[in-house]
């Protein structure tokens, strides 16, 4: 079976960390592994903070796009229909807290694992993550994903996203 990967089925093609055609992005790719939202990425040399090791920014950007995948991926998978069926949602960072435990070398893959942990509303998605470098924990980060757009009520959509979910 192919992998399926969140991002080619997200409204959004533009975003620096997941867009699929930023052409300067950073085309992160996650996946289900098992009931883990799993993203694997190797930074480049032009991603580094101090020498050898990944910019601590670049390490939040593909937390925070692996996090709205995430959120979509579980929104979809909850109401048991492919990533591929409608309607598609479109989901935004409302929080985002991220602690750093150790440097994550830039010759290095960064391994991402997420999980929805809480629901609320339907709209508010609570959201643990996880990096990791040769199965060293790096950084972890808690997030809240709000839902902001689904393409069968583009109505209630507020008036400072119509124009992403185009």
């Amino acid at each position: 079976m192919e992998t399926e990967y969140f991002q080619d089925f997200m409204p959004s093609e533009a975003c620096f960390g997941c867009g699929t055609k930023n052409q300067n992005g950073l085309h992160i790719r996650s996946y289900w592994e098992d009931d883990i939202a799993t993203c694997v990425w190797q930074p480049q040399k032009h991603h580094e903070g101090w020498l050898g090791l990944t910019c601590g920014g670049i390490i939040a950007s593909i937390i925070d796009c692996h996090c709205i995948a995430t959120a979509m991926a579980t929104a979809v998978k909850n109401e048991d229909r492919s990533l591929a069926s409608e309607p598609h949602y479109l989901f935004v960072t409302g929080s985002m807290n991220i602690r750093y435990l150790q440097p994550s070398p830039v010759d290095s893959v960064i391994r991402l694992e997420a999980k929805v942990t809480r629901i609320k509303n339907a709209k508010k998605y609570s959201l643990e993550c996880a990096a990791y470098v040769a199965g060293e924990k790096t950084a972890k980060a808690e997030m809240m994903a709000l839902l902001v757009y689904r393409s069968d009520k583009p109505e209630e959509t507020p008036a400072v996203f119509r124009q992403a979910s185009r």
